[in-house]
């Protein structure tokens, strides 16, 4: 069982060397804005809108807001997940004494509270499938 002590903290170094750990399994995606929805998001209440709440008689804000949107739909498996499947996996596969303690032969168990079919367990999948080429 990974220990999450051995975690590391989560810091740009800790993000960078997970991405060298799984970048072979992922696809590149792309980061994408929409101007509507800057529009949209940017748009400041009304004064009248701040009447009823704490704000009431204070100068509505004219927020700059800017959406980024990380297209992880186009991963093979449609989501994001693939990519901590594939870390935390690796991460256990690396650990001192799994493969010779027998973690290759007895596998891992792996839950989701979501669907059998669920996007964790497709990344963990076709993780596994690769792996066992």
């Amino acid at each position: 069982m990974a220990d999450a002590a051995n975690s590391p903290p989560l810091t740009r170094s800790s993000v960078i060397a997970a991405h060298e750990l799984i970048k072979e399994y992922i696809h590149y995606t792309p980061v994408l804005t929409n101007t509507t929805l800057d529009q949209l998001a940017s748009t400041p209440q009304s004064a009248e809108s701040l009447e009823d709440g704490p704000w009431n008689g204070h100068k509505p804000a004219h927020p700059k807001i800017r959406l980024y949107f990380k297209c992880e739909n186009l991963q093979r498996v449609g989501a994001f997940k693939a990519r901590g499947a594939f870390h935390a996996l690796l991460r256990l596969m690396a650990e001192e004494g799994w493969e010779a303690g027998g973690g290759r032969e007895r596998g891992v168990v792996t839950h989701s509270s979501g669907l059998l079919n669920s996007n964790s367990v497709k990344g963990e999948q076709r993780l596994l499938r690769h792996l066992s080429r």
